[in-house]
């Protein structure tokens, strides 16, 4: 039988989930973009272009929306070079 937690009183099986669903946004968004850079790293190191770049700029615009939430002015300069570079590998991708 499955457990059900009740929506009236919030009962988790686990303290883990009750504090994994208590996370902001923020949170969720930065380790989804952490897992896919590390995808687009994995991909990188056996060669899969163009995917590694597109996987590497969609997580990069992830780390993008993490700094500007965080207001973090090195790691927003950071990110924004780092996503034009992915960008223009994108389009020389495109064009060629």
């Amino acid at each position: 039988m499955l457990y059900r937690p009740s929506l009236q009183t919030r009962e988790y099986p686990l303290p883990v989930l009750k504090s994994l669903t208590e996370k902001p946004l923020e949170f969720w968004l930065e380790w989804t973009a952490t897992a896919v850079l590390i995808a687009s790293v994995a991909l990188t190191s056996f060669n899969v272009y163009p995917l590694n770049v597109v996987v590497g700029l969609f997580g990069n615009l992830g780390w993008l929306s993490v700094a500007y939430l965080w207001k973090k002015w090195s790691l927003l300069i950071v990110q924004i070079v780092i996503t034009l570079i992915y960008l223009s590998g994108v389009i020389k991708y495109l064009i060629a």
